[in-house]
């Protein structure tokens, strides 16, 4: 195989069936809807440019996007769910992204690559803010963003008891489950639970 400069590479560089079969061959593998070669390090910041791909520049990754590009979720969600800035609203209506208006303080996201996401103690705000089903993948999601700001599950139930920003209720009725969460082994992919022990007789 001859080596292709790019970081990502998608249809646009290669057809789609190309760019699959060298995935099936070992020579790419998957970031997102894009794909890096096998030499390329797999990192926040790749993602990132991948999540560049697929939405436009002035939007901020959030919620889903946001956790896949911190890591914590082996997959970008279906549609790339961001925050619209409030110079912004009013203004976008696209299925191609999930917007979502919130306001968002100036130390509430960072910049990775080419794209603005939500830090991961926002992020984790967000998900355990969100209306649905709330299972132990979802706790255990949150338990690594709360790992990655370096903030426990007390001192976040502390944080949303001190915010007024609507959700919060809903979330601090979820820190039990958040804090039961175990959090996997160094090294072991995201989305995966914890290897269990073998049984004894």
């Amino acid at each position: 195989m001859t080596s292709i400069s790019p970081p990502l590479l998608d249809a646009s560089v290669l057809p789609m069936v190309e760019l699959l079969a060298l995935c099936l061959d070992g020579h790419l593998y998957r970031v997102g809807d894009a794909f890096a070669t096998v030499e390329t390090p797999d990192g926040p910041e790749l993602r990132a440019h991948a999540f560049a791909l697929s939405a436009p520049g002035w939007t901020v990754a959030d919620r889903g996007s946001a956790a896949w590009i911190h890591g914590t979720r082996a997959s970008p969600p279906p549609v790339p769910q961001v925050c619209v800035p409030p110079n912004r609203r009013g203004r976008v209506s696209s299925p191609m992204v999930d917007a979502c208006h919130r306001i968002l303080k100036p130390e509430e996201a960072v910049l990775l690559g080419p794209t603005r996401v939500t830090t991961p103690l926002r992020t984790a705000v967000d998900l355990a803010s969100m209306p649905g089903r709330f299972d132990s993948a979802n706790a255990l999601e949150v338990r690594h963003l709360l790992a990655l700001a370096g903030v426990t599950p007390a001192e976040f139930d502390q944080r949303l008891r001190a915010s007024r920003r609507m959700g919060c209720a809903l979330a601090r009725s979820r820190v039990p489950a958040v804090a039961r969460a175990t959090l996997p082994s160094p090294g072991q992919p995201p989305g995966r639970p914890p290897a269990q022990p073998p049984l004894t007789r």
